[in-house]
């Protein structure tokens, strides 16, 4: 069998799985050692958890997977996959469609004439890096972004207030790809968020300082404001409620309607490492979410599916006002 064959019959496997929880037909593709699996499996078996507690049933499953790049030798090989998958489910007689776009690699070792996954790991998913060390000067707290209109240096840009419905069309349309008009990080959850919310009518207020404002200067030489990029500093400047988001804070995500905020801390250590953006409300007045890195559509807001989960993960909710 060659790789490529023994690549197609996993994933086949895992979208079967998807539809009736069984995934210890995955097994067999795996090298005997839980520490190779086990943070697939569990991963897996949370999602099927989450989407039975939601009373979501599963009506059908597609998907798609090609090889964007690989290493290969005669015994063992590490590839790169694009991995494309779509749900529709059931919930209270409505009916839903999840889409999440997943960038995975591989390592397949071949023993006995037989592959195996001898590892995994998603690039570029939901765990988001933590990179304030890489900052060339400290993060000012949001509280000093409430005064920026009168300050000299910074000017407001765009219009003041917010449409929601223009944010959620935008996310809609760019939740696995790119607006040319930007670029792309590695790390573009929070990129992903300030461009849905600009797209909404929140305005810029741009600074000569990154720590300052909120802001994204494009072309040649551009730049950007931690708060337009960092996930962090972009929660810091919600929780503040100054200008130009004026965010509220929720107590529940069932407070939150289309174009709010949903803020991520999957440590559970104070530090919020991702973003999403509400763009509906299921039958049981859940949200559910667009988002980068890992791209999703219509992604249940708990993330517990997700491969940064940890029992300690927190929460911030927030509604958006606008100027």
């Amino acid at each position: 069998m060659s790789w490529r064959v023994f690549v197609r019959s996993y994933f086949d496997a895992v979208h079967q799985s998807w539809m009736d929880g069984e995934y210890q037909r995955l097994l067999p593709f795996f090298i005997d050692d839980r520490q190779v699996y086990a943070r697939e499996w569990e991963r897996l078996n949370r999602e099927h958890r989450q989407a039975m507690g939601r009373g979501a049933m599963l009506r059908s499953v597609t998907g798609r997977v090609a090889p964007m790049y690989w290493m290969e030798t005669d015994s063992a090989i590490e590839v790169t996959l694009s991995w494309y998958g779509r749900r529709h489910y059931g919930l209270i007689q409505h009916e839903y469609v999840e889409a999440s776009q997943r960038l995975l690699q591989l390592r397949l070792s071949k023993e006995s004439e037989q592959w195996l996954i001898i590892g995994t790991r998603e690039s570029e998913g939901d765990l988001k890096e933590d990179f304030s060390h890489e900052l060339d000067e400290p993060l000012l707290p949001a509280t000093a972004i409430e005064d920026a209109i009168t300050q000299p240096l910074l000017v407001v840009h765009g219009a003041g207030g917010y449409n929601p419905e223009n944010a959620v069309a935008y996310a809609q349309q760019y939740w696995n790809t790119t607006n040319p008009a930007y670029p792309r990080f590695t790390d573009d959850c929070t990129n992903f968020i300030s461009q849905c919310l600009h797209a909404g009518g929140i305005p810029m207020l741009f600074s000569k300082e990154k720590g300052k404002g909120w802001w994204m200067r494009t072309g040649k030489g551009g730049d950007w404001s931690y708060s337009w990029t960092v996930a962090h500093s972009l929660y810091l400047l919600f929780k503040s409620g100054g200008a130009p988001m004026r965010a509220v804070p929720k107590s529940s995500a069932t407070e939150l309607i289309p174009g709010d905020i949903i803020c991520y801390d999957f440590d559970g250590d104070g530090r919020f490492q991702h973003n999403t953006i509400v763009v509906a409300k299921d039958a049981n007045q859940m949200p559910l979410v667009n988002a980068h890195t890992t791209d999703s559509s219509m992604r249940y807001w708990a993330y517990e599916d997700s491969t940064a989960y940890t029992p300690n993960m927190r929460y911030a909710f927030f509604h958006i006002r606008g100027m």
